[in-house]
């Protein structure tokens, strides 16, 4: 599934789970984690036909992947990036690879927000200012996108600390029956 695949990938290089959150719910306000998610466009051979060269892909207009590239040298970037891997512009790795890419050349001072990140809101708010750059920046919109986020960190961080307690509270519960068992031995 996309979700579990994005999130390990970004917390991979992030080491932080407050930035992969607010990637996350990013590009869930832009794309719904579908690599493949055309704007503006009905074409349902959308794809394959941008990785043929059968529609000017760059210059087209139609917001595109994961993060919806649509100014013309970010898409041509990633159209370059896909075609120097042999990949489809609608590969998700490909995809995640591009981001990571431009976030730590272009895109530093967004990558460092990342990676320090305290809490969802902050990193999430810069994401969407400094990074992904949509028509809409209402209060309304850096919520929800926000709330994406934590949805997210709810969903994969959440579960990483309760299944931490869990081994500590188990590895307790070892070390006291060993010493009870050890008292009644000897």
């Amino acid at each position: 599934m996309n979700k579990k695949v994005i999130w390990d990938y970004f917390l991979r290089y992030t080491e932080n789970e407050y930035g992969t959150a607010a990637i996350m719910g990013n590009l869930m306000a832009e794309s719904s984690l579908n690599p493949k998610c055309v704007t503006g466009s009905k074409d349902a051979d959308y794809v394959s036909k941008a990785d043929s060269g059968t529609i000017d892909f760059i210059h087209d207009g139609h917001a595109f992947g994961l993060a919806q590239w649509c100014y013309w040298s970010r898409k041509e970037g990633l159209y370059s990036y896909a075609k120097s891997r042999n990949q489809s512009v609608g590969n998700l790795n490909m995809q995640l690879d591009y981001i990571f890419n431009e976030l730590t050349k272009s895109y530093k001072s967004v990558w460092t927000a990342v990676t320090t990140a305290k809490d969802i809101r902050t990193a999430s708010d810069i994401v969407m200012l400094k990074y992904e750059k949509p028509a809409n920046t209402s209060e309304t919109m850096r919520q929800k996108r926000a709330n994406y986020g934590q949805k997210y960190y709810d969903q994969f961080a959440a579960k990483k600390q309760e299944k931490k307690d869990t081994i500590t509270i188990n590895r307790s519960k070892v070390e006291s029956w060993y010493y009870t068992l050890k008292d009644v031995i000897k």
